[in-house]
């Protein structure tokens, strides 16, 4: 079987909400994308790592596979798809497109490209959302593309013979499915946490540079019914924090009440 792996390269959020914290966040001259002086590191958006995780444990399982993790971006991901190589990928591929990475139907034009392009992929597994636009969009446009079956909401896979079983997670609990293979799978974070690379396989994964590809050579032209980001900006951020002076936590309780009292939360 070959699993591939769709993963994006995104600005650490922690980072990115400090510097919104500080009132250092900047959009830069594009009015597209944040001007950081390359402060806040790139790293792999957690969904996706997990997406990894879920294609390792396949393997784990006893499943012979393949897997390939494949990154769709304007800027170098040589350092997260070592990492996916580190943690036990088998390829990694990256995809060189112009776009600014917010377009999700163009992402997953690209992506079925791809697929088209290896001939042979029979899982697809992705992140439930990336997350600097949580949009989603990509794995459900992927299937269509594709023709696929697609699986939401996924915490677990598995393989039964040649049958593949999905644990999704909703409202009422876990659901059992079984999807017609292939298929589109997203991962939610109830996977678990992703196993951290051994420094031998870190060591390694230095020397296997990743395949690189043109998004142009594999989805030529721009699909219909995209998205356009016509404006990026950051909210002003104000903490407004009050402390209540009090002998005790009975004074402090009852200086609260008051307040919301007079503020007409609660009746007097």
């Amino acid at each position: 079987m070959h699993i591939l792996v769709c993963a994006k390269q995104v600005l650490d959020p922690d980072g990115v909400n400090s510097y919104a914290l500080w009132g250092r966040l900047e959009v830069d001259a594009t009015g597209r994308g944040f001007e950081t002086g390359g402060a806040i590191p790139q790293i792999i958006n957690a969904y996706d790592e997990q997406a990894v995780e879920a294609a390792l444990r396949l393997r784990d399982e006893g499943l012979e596979c393949t897997i390939t993790v494949a990154v769709v971006g304007a800027e170098d991901a040589t350092t997260i798809l070592r990492r996916c190589i580190a943690m036990g990928a088998d390829r990694a591929i990256d995809v060189r497109s112009d776009e600014a990475g917010t377009d999700g139907f163009r992402t997953a034009t690209v992506i079925a490209g791809l697929v088209t392009e290896l001939g042979d992929v029979d899982l697809l597994i992705c992140g439930r959302q990336g997350s600097d636009f949580d949009q989603g969009t990509v794995p459900a446009v992927l299937a269509e593309r594709l023709d696929w079956a697609y699986v939401t909401m996924a915490a677990g896979l598995a393989m039964e013979g040649d049958a593949l079983r999905v644990t999704r997670v909703t409202s009422f609990g876990n659901e059992l499915v079984e999807p017609t293979i292939p298929a589109v799978v997203a991962v939610s974070n109830e996977v678990g946490q992703p196993r951290y690379p051994s420094s031998r396989r870190m060591m390694a994964a230095r020397r296997t540079p990743p395949e690189v590809v043109e998004a142009s050579a594999i989805a030529p032209g721009s699909p219909s019914g995209g998205v356009e980001l016509v404006e990026l900006f950051v909210p002003e951020v104000q903490g407004q924090c009050l402390v209540l002076e009090g002998d005790s936590p009975a004074a402090k309780a009852a200086a609260l009440l008051e307040r919301l009292a007079d503020a007409g939360v609660l009746d007097a």
